[in-house]
Parts: structure tokens; sequence; C-alpha cells
């Protein structure tokens, strides 16, 4: 084996247990931290032990620099071991200007976002000393929809004479998702922009077979498939034996459709449990419902406060039944056509029966009906009948918590998926 190279990864958050996504730390585990590098750009502190070196890009600072070409817009930053919160400063910032998924696409603000990048300082002496310093021999980054990320991820690359390597995980490249002018004038942007980051990566990886078939013929590349792993080392499995009533879970955000799919769970929920209670959702989120959306649902479904990651294996220990849920129909029922929620790879590892809800023609969906690794319902009548069936036939729970225990074991084991990828950082393949 080669002597191991030095990876630096680009990323929008930190790696810290409220992040949206912990795929990269797990990735990455054992790889060795002092050879691991995280850049990000939220204004957050990093927890995780799997890096050593942490660089943060605040947005806000990049923001106020337009003005204050004096203002400090990067800085080293260290782990913390304790509960480690992000910045309320700079969120508040963030859902101002770039929350664009919770009611619609508000282009306007997208571009405003990347013409404030644009102007901001965020090349800086800090930036540049901490790339001299850690001298990074590999660059691993997400081929974003953020085009001020992938700028920087190209600088790196050009300052540090590192091979990069893209990682395709969402659909930020065809024009598949929507029919709009405002989507599709923005999506040309960073179709030309991915490209440019293309021409600078020698490996690529895509999340699911989809993505990789989409993107290899769109870039002229050869991607390989790598998801989130999953490691079952130490696990014990025991096949479920569920019973009466039903306990529903769902942790994730409530956006990009998700709540009008759990509104519809809902009324499935009040047609199956009009005589007696069979089944009930819990729904863990950050998402911030109004009164009048938590009206909308129904008395079966309880929304709950946010919970850590280090919390989520726990409820799902606890829980029947694990609900997948995305947009069914409308304009963002292909906002995940081709990314792999990283929840599902916990679903797996749970052993817990899966009921996949949303568009069959995404690639998650695909994937696990090709797999037969959950109950799938795509409009209200699939539903009601997926709901029967699990109430009606509690064996069939049982079963397919070991399905989709079983399809972890045979396409996300840990040892597997990091093998395939330490060979491309160290640049044996």
């Amino acid at each position: 084996m080669m002597e191991k190279k030095r990876v630096l990864v680009c990323s929008v958050s930190c790696w810290n247990k409220y992040a949206a996504s912990d795929t990269f730390p797990l990735l990455l585990e054992g790889y060795g931290a002092s050879y691991v590098a995280n850049l990000y750009i939220r204004n957050e502190i990093p927890d995780s032990p799997v890096c050593k070196n942490y660089f943060c890009i605040s947005e806000n600072a990049v923001i106020k620099s337009i003005l204050n070409r004096k203002i400090k817009t990067g800085r080293k930053v260290f782990a913390k071991q304790e509960e480690a919160k992000s910045s309320g400063d700079e969120f508040a910032v963030i859902n101002r200007l770039y929350q664009n998924n919770v009611n619609k696409r508000r282009y306007l603000l997208l571009y405003a976002r990347e013409i404030l990048w644009k102007l901001g300082c965020w090349k800086s002496k800090e930036l540049d000393a901490f790339l001299d310093e850690f001298k990074p021999d590999t660059v691993f980054f997400v081929m974003e929809g953020y085009i001020h990320l992938n700028r920087i991820s190209r600088y790196i690359l050009k300052r540090t004479g590192a091979k990069g390597v893209g990682y395709f995980w969402d659909d930020n490249f065809t024009y598949k998702q929507s029919n709009s002018l405002g989507y599709k004038i923005y999506r040309f942007f960073q179709r030309r922009d991915l490209k440019k980051s293309a021409k600078m990566c020698s490996n690529f990886f895509a999340i699911t077979p989809k993505t990789k078939k989409e993107a290899d013929e769109f870039f002229g590349i050869n991607c390989e498939v790598l998801t989130k792993p999953i490691d079952y080392k130490d696990a014990q499995y025991e096949k479920p034996q569920p019973s009466l009533p039903l306990k529903m879970l769902y942790t994730g955000k409530l956006i990009i459709g998700r709540f009008d799919t759990v509104k519809l769970i809902g009324e499935a929920l009040d047609e199956i449990n009009k005589n007696d209670v069979k089944i009930e959702l819990d729904v863990y989120t950050t998402t911030v419902l109004d009164e009048k959306m938590k009206s909308e649902l129904s008395p079966y479904v309880h929304i709950l406060g946010a919970i850590p990651q280090t919390e989520v294996e726990k409820v799902q220990k606890e829980a029947d039944v694990l609900l997948f849920a995305e947009a069914i129909a409308g304009k963002k029922s292909k906002a995940a056509r081709l990314s792999f929620s990283t929840k599902l790879t916990d679903y797996f590892r749970s052993g817990k029966c899966i009921l996949a809800v949303g568009n069959e023609e995404t690639a998650p969906m695909e994937y696990l009906k090709e797999e037969d690794a959950a109950i799938i319902a795509s409009d209200k009548e699939g539903l009601i009948n997926a709901l029967l069936q699990m109430t009606e036939n509690l064996q069939l729970v049982s079963d397919y918590g070991e399905k989709a225990y079983e399809c972890g074991k045979k396409n996300h084991d840990k040892e597997m998926i990091q093998k395939r990828l330490f060979n491309v950082l160290n640049g044996e393949k």
C-alpha cells in the first residue's frame, strides 16, 4: 500500500452531531484524524474526532466583508468534545437570504447569494496559511449546486496542486426537476460551473446507480457508486416482533414537499384508525410549523422537537416502522430524483420495516423497490393499502425489517465502502 495521502474535504456544514449529514465523518472514520482536514462555510463548531484540522469560512463574515474589507472571514477551528451547536446569528442571516425550499424556491435570493459571495472576501491570508500548513494531496468535495463552494474547491485545487475527487449526491446538473423559467436559468449557471469543477477532478463518486448513470452521460466520466457506510462489525440483529398499535417514526426536516406527504399520511391514518387505533406516527423535526400547518395534521401524527443524531438510534429501536418520506406529486416531487437520503442507511442498520412514500421515479424509491427493501406507496390509495397490510399482517412488518437489514449488509457494508474510497484517495485507483 502506498503512503497515506492527506485529504481535505470541502463541505457546507461542519462535522457535528447537529449537522444534517454525518456521511463524510463515517466515510473517513479510521482513515487517521491527522491526515484529514475539513473546510466548511457555516458558522458552526465541529465535534467529530475523525478530523483534527478544521477551517471555517463564515458566510456572515463574507457578506459583511463587502462593506468592510478588513473583516476576518476565515479561521482555524478546533473540535469541541462537548455539545457543539450552530451560531444563532449566522443562521438568522442564512434563513433570511438562503432558505429557498420551505415554501418555494426564490431564485432571486439564490442569485443574490452567489453575487454576495462573488463580491465578498472569502480568499484570505488565513485560508492560504491553512492550505500551506496542511498541504493536501487530495481534495474530496461534493459536486454542489452551491456555485460559491465549488469556486472555493477549485481555488484550493489550483493553489495546492492536489488531486480532485468529485462526489455527486444530488441532481444539480439536469433540467428534469422542474419546468419553471427561474429554475432553468439558475440550473444553466450550475451546470456550467460544475463542468469547470469536473475538468479538475481525476476521480468521481456517485450516491446511487441512477446518479452515476446520468452524471456519466452528462459529464463524460465514469463514477463509482459510494453511499454512506453501515458498520455491521458489532451488530447483533434480532428480527422485530411488532404488536398493535404500531409505532411509526420519522426523523428529519419537513421541507421540499415532505410536509404535504406527512399530511397525506395523516389522512390515511384517519381512515385506518377510524374504529381502533392501529398505527400512529411520531415526527422528530427541526422544521418549525406554524399553528395553521399543525392544525392540518391528523391527531395520529405527533410533531415532536428536534433531537441530536446521537439519540436517533435510540428512538428508532423503539419504533416498529420507519418512514421514508419525499414529495409525492407537484413541482417538488422530483427534488430528490438523484439523491439518496442518508437516513436510509440508518434505517437499514436498524433492521426495522421501512415505509417509503414518494415519487416512484426518484433514485431512492427505485432503489428500494428493486431491492425489495421497503413497503412502497406513491399516492393516498397506495398508502391506505400499505397501512392496512402492515396492521393486518404483523409478520409482514417483521419480514420487511429483515429485508432492510440484509439490503444494508449486501450493499452498504462499511469495510467494503471504505476500501473503495480509500483506494481512490490514496491514488491506488
